[in-house]
């Protein structure tokens, strides 16, 4: 294999592992930002559920 082809290569597998890490990244972000809005639709529950039983409603 010549010298441009296993350059190429090189990069092509370093781009790879760049993009492994972003989408590792991205699954992290994803997976607190899911955990935030589980946590959020609890406590809008809570307060919803407060709201009823107090009798302003």
């Amino acid at each position: 294999m010549e010298q441009s082809q296993q350059q190429t290569l090189q990069n092509l597998g370093f781009e790879i592992a760049n993009k492994a890490i972003e989408i590792a990244q991205l699954r992290a972000q994803l997976s607190a930002v899911q955990s935030e809005n589980e946590q959020l639709k609890s406590r809008i529950d809570e307060l919803s559920k407060g709201e009823s039983n107090d009798g302003t409603n």
